[in-house]
């Protein structure tokens, strides 16, 4: 089996939510709005937690940079089924700044340092829909990958 798995489970502005522009145009208003687990990051952590379930890999540990409000996006990955969690804190009002790059580098370090046998990512982030931190992170681990 599987000795660890690792995935992300990055906070972003709930699916639900209708966006609003700042008023200074730099961005959309975040303070005051439902913040939820990335969408296709719960599709990943469900097929880990399948994979678990079918005795394919032992421990899921999920990860998450951002604020100290990412916390409650970890529990939720928990309460699916995840056995631990690692949380990255960033300043609040920063983690907006969190570009895919940043992400894959602390990713490629928690790697190193966890050891995990498969990394399972979501497709892309329903905020910023940049679709590179998976990439990114398999170049930088010298690992092979599969997107769609």
């Amino acid at each position: 089996g599987i000795n660890a798995e690792y995935g992300g489970c990055k906070r972003v502005i709930d699916y639900a939510v209708k966006i609003r522009v700042r008023p200074d145009s730099l961005g959309v208003v975040t303070d005051g709005v439902k913040h939820s687990m990335n969408p296709f990051d719960e599709n990943a952590i469900e097929e880990a937690v399948r994979m678990k379930q079918k005795k394919v890999v032992k421990e899921i540990v999920v990860a998450s940079c951002g604020p100290p409000q990412s916390q409650e996006t970890i529990r939720t990955a928990l309460a699916m089924g995840a056995d631990r969690g690692i949380h990255v804190e960033v300043p609040a009002g920063t983690d907006a700044d969190l570009q895919p790059l940043a992400v894959a580098k602390i990713f490629s370090k928690l790697v190193e340092k966890e050891k995990p046998d498969l990394v399972i990512l979501g497709k892309q982030a329903i905020d910023d829909d940049a679709n590179q931190t998976t990439q990114l992170l398999a170049g930088m681990l010298d690992w092979p990958q599969g997107t769609m």
